[in-house]
């Protein structure tokens, strides 16, 4: 009988080290660095604008308002010609004009949808009328969320098709505080009819 033979694999040559470490962690810590920068400048530079005290925002479609004293426009948040938003002291009030076809009724349950779109936002109760020294008449709802409480307004010129809905939603914790301004602000929103 014959024994089975065993051979040996042959040797491989040995392999000398690339030594890249130093490379990977320079780049490592560049990519580090650059994230690092752009979160820490884009967690300190708002974009709020600062506003001058009794400057008349144009909306669009006709519709102004005067931001509170202190409280800064949102580019980010403002369309030219159809939207405007300002924040401060924990709060944002919005102001949206738009070409409108219907009634304040419908405005009013087009606005519930979207309030309540989130399933976030819950709204309180059904809706009461307002009106303000400027002229604006219309609906009012309240409503609230885990992080918000706010309400809106809601008006429509039906002879000019224009319809204003405003929001002022803020922090349960500053609501009481924001409240003064945004009532201001809602004062001094009209609707002048003068559109593009």
């Amino acid at each position: 009988m014959t024994s089975p033979r065993t051979t040996a694999l042959p040797e491989l040559p040995r392999r000398e080290p690339y030594r890249t470490w130093w490379g990977s962690l320079i780049v490592v810590a560049v990519i580090v660095a650059l994230v690092g920068t752009l979160v820490v400048v884009d967690n300190n530079i708002s974009g709020a604008q600062a506003v001058e005290p009794g400057t008349v925002i144009e909306v669009g479609q006709g519709v102004t308002y005067v931001p509170a004293d202190g409280w800064s426009i949102i580019p980010e948040n403002t369309t030219p010609g159809s939207a405007s938003q300002v924040a401060g002291r924990g709060g944002s009030f919005t102001v949206r004009a738009n070409e409108w076809d219907g009634t304040t009724a419908e405005e009013v349950e087009r606005t519930k949808r979207s309030i309540t779109a989130s399933g976030d936002v819950q709204l309180t109760g059904e809706g009461t009328s307002f009106h303000t020294v400027g002229g604006l008449t219309g609906v009012a709802l309240a409503y609230v969320g885990q992080h918000l409480q706010g309400r809106a307004w809601i008006a429509v010129d039906e002879q000019a098709n224009v319809s204003v809905v405003a929001f002022g939603p803020s922090a349960p914790e500053t609501y009481q505080q924001t409240a003064g301004p945004i009532d201001s602000m809602l004062n001094s929103i009209r609707m002048t009819g003068a559109r593009p």
